[in-house]
């Protein structure tokens, strides 16, 4: 299958799905999203066995096999649920997203604007993250996104308008320092997922009892920037609902240099990203080669 095409098929599969959520009624739109994991997991396995191997690194001392397999299809039923609320959320309203997302945490994100500037919003592959902007907007509060131009065009357009639709603005990766300070200056959050693989140039922390690498720009932004990291994340509810919790502030010291700066704070904000995905495993995303990368000790 060539590229050209291949980039039609999966924007022709997104797009149906789109117009499948539009109209379903909450229950059956999640009934729709399981069935749709379970059927990613039995019948197309897509990324099955890195999943499992995943789930098996991080989990495997504590978890049996069988273990191991349920919580991979919980996984795969979750990843349908959320992608069958990213594609719904254009047609929800503000109220819509209040009534969706409980928010704890709000003291932490206030106490960083009325400092008269806004700071770094760090989550990860976790949750239903695209609705974790939202009800920060809900909530009254200006959030932009760094994001990675997706390969397919019309993939890249469909999924930034339905973040442009929540109120959330975009910041392309790669962007320059002047933006983001500009961004800061008007009291708006900068959000960002740390959780990345980030090649042999990352961070090496560890992240669920394995080293991974980390990239370093969150870190340093912060401590270039002279600015908060916030960590926030966004759990799902057994009656599908959501609570998003916002930890409190960490800020650089002003006495690290860059280096120390950028090892403590990538270090303080994968640890909370580790606490969260361990509270709720079958959230993370999983699909992604999070270790692939080993640090030099063990590659040689």
């Amino acid at each position: 299958m060539t590229s050209r095409l291949r980039q039609h098929l999966d924007f022709g599969v997104l797009y149906l799905l789109f117009l499948v959520a539009r109209p379903l009624p909450r229950r059956l739109l999640l009934a729709t999203g399981r069935g749709l994991g379970t059927l990613v997991w039995r019948v197309f396995r897509f990324r099955r066995e890195v999943v499992l191997a995943n789930l098996t690194g991080a989990f495997g001392s504590e978890l049996d096999a069988d273990e191991i397999r349920r919580l991979a299809h919980a996984f795969y039923r979750n990843l349908g649920m959320t992608l069958m609320e990213f594609l719904r959320s254009p047609h929800m309203k503000q109220e819509d997203v209040r009534d969706l997302v409980s928010i704890e945490g709000t003291e932490n994100l206030q106490a960083v604007v009325d400092r008269g500037r806004g700071g770094l919003l760090v989550s990860g592959h976790f949750g239903n993250w695209e609705l974790l902007g939202a009800r920060m907007v809900a909530e009254g509060h200006q959030v932009s996104f760094i994001v990675k131009t997706q390969s397919n065009p019309e993939v890249d357009r469909i999924q930034n308008d339905i973040r442009r639709r929540a109120g959330v603005g975009i910041i392309r990766s790669g962007a320059s320092i002047k933006e983001m300070i500009l961004a800061l200056r008007r009291q708006e959050f900068i959000g960002l997922l740390g959780d990345q693989n980030a090649g042999a140039d990352g961070i090496f922390t560890d992240f669920l009892g394995r080293s991974a690498s980390v990239f370093r720009g969150t870190a340093y932004l912060a401590w270039k920037l002279k600015c908060p990291i916030l960590t926030g994340f966004i759990f799902r509810q057994p009656d599908g609902r959501h609570v998003a919790r916002i930890d409190p502030p960490i800020d650089p010291d002003p006495d690290w240099d860059e280096e120390t700066a950028v090892r403590h704070l990538t270090e303080m904000h994968v640890q909370r990203l580790a606490a969260a995905v361990r509270k709720s495993p079958e959230q993370y995303f999983w699909v992604h080669r999070r270790w692939k990368t080993r640090p030099p000790e063990e590659a040689s």
